[in-house]
């Protein structure tokens, strides 16, 4: 308790400045607290409701802003709008009043910061580059750091910079839906490739929205559907396209295509998974190849058997590479041998060429020879739910029979 010696008088001041006699109803005294010699601040007075006030502050300023809040609120009568003493600057009066203004109810401005705190301060966009530059980064990153495959790459930076070179060069966060929609609207090509656009525009887009960069905070991409209309059933060679391709690899340039038709048409490799295969992966004593996980399109290693036919096509060819030098140039003169090729001006009646042709053609005959849903798809790499929808029925039993039996000629490739 304190005793009036500790309490230090206010100094007398000359009538002119002494304060009005209203502001006196809340005093300020500041006194030397006995237990802990620390220096205090008591308000001191008398609310409306005649309820006593003895408040102590270890600040001054602390002490004089209540003392202003109290007088404040006895002179409005608590009104709604009292003013009141507060350590805001105007700038953040600005900004609350703001807030505020645009709530339902005052209580929702703590739920909105919470809100912020939790979920929103982390999703916060950082400054926002415009899309050459952006670009140019991404370019740097597939070709330094992305661990995706040479030919996933290739495909990811073609497809994004037509689409950068395709629309103004705006700031990454100021892509919305309807830039996708537009480009998309603009291509003149197919509702696959048109999806295919979009997802390369996607990976882009969340290359950017990561972590590291938070270039943009939604991924606009993932409100944009493309119409693909009917899917077209998978394309494959007829009987006789098989053995016309097959004649045409072995006696091109002393066969050196041969193990790549072979592997493609029999084995049902995809063309850049027989571009990383060696003859070190094949086991022709237990008839087996076996492709790693950096090889396949799904990213998993899998087991393809050999069959008798793909044996002997591979005996009779041992040793030659199965992806060589020059082979796009030389698999285009195999391909017009059964009528396929890039349909260029010089022969426009060439049909164009489907990837996965050889490897369609290998399933359907596959699945026509075992019947079995569970063994195509893992010596395939689909799924059974694939088989099902795109593979049976395709081929003739008589024409399977037939297909396995196409043999590499006696004498070998000259």
């Amino acid at each position: 308790m304190e005793t009036a010696e500790n309490i230090i008088p206010l100094a007398v001041q000359p009538k002119a400045a002494r304060p009005s006699p209203l502001r006196q109803r809340f005093k300020i005294q500041p006194f030397a607290n006995p237990r802990t010699g620390s220096q205090s601040w008591r308000v001191m007075g008398m609310k409306r409701d005649g309820s006593r006030v003895r408040e102590n502050f270890t600040d001054q300023q602390a002490a004089e802003c209540r003392q202003v809040e109290l007088t404040t609120e006895w002179l409005a009568r608590h009104t709604d709008t009292t003013v009141r003493a507060t350590k805001l600057t105007d700038t953040q009066l600005k900004l609350a009043e703001t807030a505020f203004i645009r709530l339902d109810a005052d209580q929702d401005l703590i739920l909105a910061v919470e809100h912020w705190l939790k979920h929103g301060r982390q999703h916060a966009v950082a400054e926002s580059p415009r899309l050459d530059d952006a670009f140019e980064l991404y370019g740097k990153w597939l070709a330094t750091e992305s661990k995706l495959r040479e030919l996933s790459r290739a495909n990811l930076r073609r497809r994004v910079n037509v689409f950068v070179n395709s629309v103004p060069n705006m700031r990454v966060s100021d892509i919305t839906p309807e830039t996708i929609e537009g480009f998309l609207a603009k291509r003149t090509v197919s509702g696959a490739t048109k999806d295919n656009d979009r997802r390369a525009i996607s990976g882009f887009i969340s290359w950017c929205m990561d972590r590291k960069r938070r270039w943009i905070a939604v991924n606009p991409c993932s409100a944009v559907r493309v119409e693909q209309g009917e899917k077209a059933p998978p394309a494959i060679l007829t009987l006789d396209q098989c053995k016309m391709i097959l004649k045409r690899a072995e006696t091109f340039k002393a066969g050196r295509l041969a193990p790549f038709v072979a592997v493609c048409l029999f084995g049902g490799l995809r063309p850049f998974e027989t571009k990383r295969l060696t003859w070190q992966a094949v086991n022709l004593a237990d008839g087996e190849i076996r492709l790693e996980g950096n090889q396949t399109k799904t990213g998993k290693p899998r087991v393809v058997a050999i069959c008798d036919t793909l044996r002997t096509w591979l005996k009779a060819h041992e040793g030659k590479p199965f992806f060589p030098s020059n082979w796009r140039r030389d698999f285009d003169a195999v391909k017009q041998a059964i009528g396929y090729g890039t349909g260029t001006d010089q022969n426009p009646e060439l049909k164009p060429w489907i990837d996965d042709i050889m490897r369609h053609t290998a399933i359907s005959h596959y699945f026509r020879k075992t019947g079995s849903y569970g063994q195509t798809a893992e010596q395939f790499g689909n799924s059974e739910a694939i088989i099902k929808q795109h593979y049976q029925s395709r081929v003739s039993s008589e024409d399977t029979e037939k297909f396995y039996a196409i043999k590499p000629a006696k004498k070998g490739a000259k």
